[in-house]
């Protein structure tokens, strides 16, 4: 779900005492500020969350608490311009691929997020990690900045970039 104003952190927070299910992708962050160096995690795609519920919980959620009204629907608009809008629902299996993948220690740091339109177009061939700590994650591999990378992809929403170090970490499927 679309979560508005940057507030992303406090409406998990809400969600968590609750008690729904939800998932917030972050990433560890290294910058510079001033002349300091400031190591923190920040979400990987902004204002976005992730929940594992029905229409129902979510209207409740949405009415009854102050911390959940930022949630929005995300929605995609079908091939036919007649037909309306549709709420965006990622398969489970899909869902889970891409919270193994977020949640895996990356020691390079070179894990990224796109948006989905970059990945649109663009043939692969499906694989999964073998070895090191993404071992048992699927995708498809691409080439992403000239560099063989696997694209774990959420359709309509974003894909996860994780770039292969050697070719013996994957295997075809």
């Amino acid at each position: 779900m679309y979560v508005t104003y940057a507030r992303e952190l406090d409406v998990q927070e809400a969600l968590d005492k609750a008690g729904v299910e939800n998932f917030l992708p972050m990433q560890h962050i290294v910058m510079r500020v001033g002349k300091k160096i400031v190591e923190r995690d920040q979400p990987a795609i902004h204002n976005l969350i992730f929940l594992h519920s029905n229409r129902t919980q979510i209207r409740e959620l949405k009415m009854f608490n102050r911390g959940c009204q930022p949630l929005q629907y995300m929605t995609v608009k079908p091939r036919t311009s007649d037909q309306a809008s549709v709420v965006i629902t990622i398969p489970e299996r899909q869902m889970l691929n891409f919270m193994r993948a977020m949640q895996a220690d990356d020691p390079s740091g070179r894990r990224t997020c796109i948006p989905y339109t970059d990945f649109l177009g663009q043939e692969g061939r499906q694989v999964r990690f073998v070895s090191g700590s993404f071992a048992g994650v699927e995708g498809t591999i691409k080439r992403v900045n000239n560099n063989r990378s696997v694209i774990i992809a959420l359709p309509h929403v974003a894909c996860l970039v994780i770039p292969i170090d050697h070719i013996t970490d994957i295997q075809f499927l």
